[in-house]
């Protein structure tokens, strides 16, 4: 090595040397603060600014979405009720029908919280009917505990896959 050269430290973390740079500014970053991304490693103002393009929801979006999904999830799981194993089905089809309807009413926008708001909407949506069905079946109906939990298990299972068959469309 010459005298000329000096060794490189994080421009973050000033007493940590490095040889690592940001592929996109060229700032020396230590291991610690590097984010590993497919075209190389960057330091935390371009991942920050890079995120930042991507997120282009409105603050009313999540709420639009939730609505719609909610109501959808709802109107599919008064179809689900009677038809058991074939639940599944409607649940997938109604997690498709609200992910569609949803962003062609943001205009495809895109925010991270929208996969927990859209998918917390479902679920509590299609539990609502499953609360009513369990009080009215058990105090009505006189079936047992067991007969009474598996008839409102499907609704339990129709709001579990639909609130997950969105989370895994919203994922990235």
């Amino acid at each position: 090595m010459s005298e000329t050269e000096y060794t490189l430290t994080c421009a973050f973390h000033p007493n940590r040397e490095t040889q690592l740079r940001c592929n996109r500014c060229n700032k020396p970053i230590c291991i610690k603060c590097a984010t590993h991304t497919p075209t190389g490693y960057r330091c935390p103002e371009c991942i920050r600014s890079q995120q930042k393009i991507f997120v282009t929801a409105r603050w009313f979006d999540p709420i639009i979405a939730g609505l719609i999904t909610g109501l959808i999830s709802f109107i599919g799981s008064l179809f689900a009720r009677s038809l058991g194993f074939y639940m599944i089905l409607i649940a997938l089809a109604a997690g498709y029908l609200a992910v569609l309807a949803s962003k062609k009413a943001i205009s495809n926008r895109r925010s991270p919280l929208l996969k927990y708001v859209m998918s917390a909407c479902a679920l509590l949506a299609a539990l609502i009917p499953a609360a009513v069905n369990y009080y009215q079946v058990f105090l009505y109906s006189g079936l047992g505990v067991i007969n009474v939990l598996f008839l409102v298990g499907w609704r339990f299972a129709y709001g579990i896959i639909t609130a997950a068959y969105i989370f895994y469309q919203l994922r990235s």
